[in-house]
C-alpha cells in the first residue's frame, strides 16, 4: 500500500507545488465555466429542484466554511496524489464540468435560499453574503457540479489510499462537504443525487477500487 510519499509519481516538494497548482488551476476554470453559465442562463431557470424534504432541513449559514473547504483542501490533497490518479481525475473532472454545464444550459434549474439580510455581521455572515453574491441569481441547481467534483476526488483518493481507516475518513469528510450543501441551501437533495451519480458514473468504468492496483501489481510480479 502507498504511503505519502510513494503516493506520487515525483515525491519532490516542486513536484508536489505543481500538482497542486494543476488541481487549483483545473477548479477555477472550472469556477469560471460554471458562473459564465449561470450568469448567462440562470435568469431562464423556471424549474425548482426544491422538495417538500428539503424544505425540513435546517438553514444552517455557518456550514458555509464546510462547503467552501475544498477549494483549499483539493489541492493540497493533489500534493500527495500519484501523477497517474491526478491525470485520471483532472480528465474526469473536465468531463463532469462539460457535462454540467451543458445540462445547466440546456436544462436551466434553481434552488431556493433564503434572504442573507437577517444573518447579521461576524465574518460567517459576511462570507456568506459574499457567495450568494456571487452565485446569483440561484441556478445551475442539478446535478451540483460541486458534489460531482468532491465525489471524483473521493475516489481519487480511494485509488491511492484504499487502507480502511483512509477510506472512512475519506467518505466522512466529503460527506459532511455534501451537508453543508444542504444546510446552507445551497443545493437540495436532487442536486446532491445528481452529483454523485454523475460523478460516480465518470469514476467507475476507470476505478479498480481497493483491487485494482494490487491485481496490476500480481501480474506484473515473475
Amino acid at each position: 500500500m502507498p504511503d505519502l510519499a510513494a503516493a506520487r509519481d515525483n515525491s519532490t516538494l516542486a513536484g508536489a507545488v505543481r500538482q497542486a497548482v494543476v488541481l487549483a488551476v483545473m477548479m477555477l476554470l472550472s469556477l469560471s465555466l460554471y458562473l459564465a453559465v449561470l450568469w448567462s442562463r440562470g435568469s431562464a431557470a423556471r424549474m425548482v429542484t426544491q422538495t417538500e424534504w428539503d424544505k425540513a432541513i435546517p438553514f444552517r449559514p455557518g456550514w458555509v466554511w464546510v462547503y467552501l473547504i475544498p477549494y483549499l483542501l483539493g489541492p493540497l490533497l493533489a500534493a500527495f496524489l500519484r501523477r497517474a490518479t491526478l491525470v485520471w481525475y483532472i480528465r474526469r473532472g473536465l468531463a463532469a464540468v462539460l457535462v454540467s454545464v451543458a445540462v445547466f444550459a440546456v436544462l436551466p434549474t434553481k434552488t431556493v435560499r433564503p434572504a442573507a439580510t437577517h444573518l447579521g455581521g461576524g465574518p460567517t455572515a459576511a462570507l456568506y453574503r459574499n457567495m450568494v453574491a456571487i452565485d446569483d441569481p440561484p441556478a445551475n441547481a442539478a446535478p451540483s457540479l460541486h458534489v460531482s467534483l468532491t465525489c471524483l476526488l473521493a475516489w481519487a483518493l480511494v485509488r491511492d489510499f484504499p487502507r480502511w481507516w483512509a477510506v472512512c475518513l475519506t467518505v466522512t469528510g466529503v460527506a459532511l462537504v455534501w451537508l453543508s450543501t444542504l444546510l446552507t441551501w445551497q443545493h437540495h437533495l436532487i442536486d446532491v443525487a445528481t452529483g454523485v451519480l454523475l460523478g460516480s458514473a465518470l469514476a467507475l468504468p476507470g476505478t479498480c477500487l481497493l483491487t485494482g492496483r494490487r491485481s496490476g501489481r500480481r501480474r506484473a510480479a515473475p
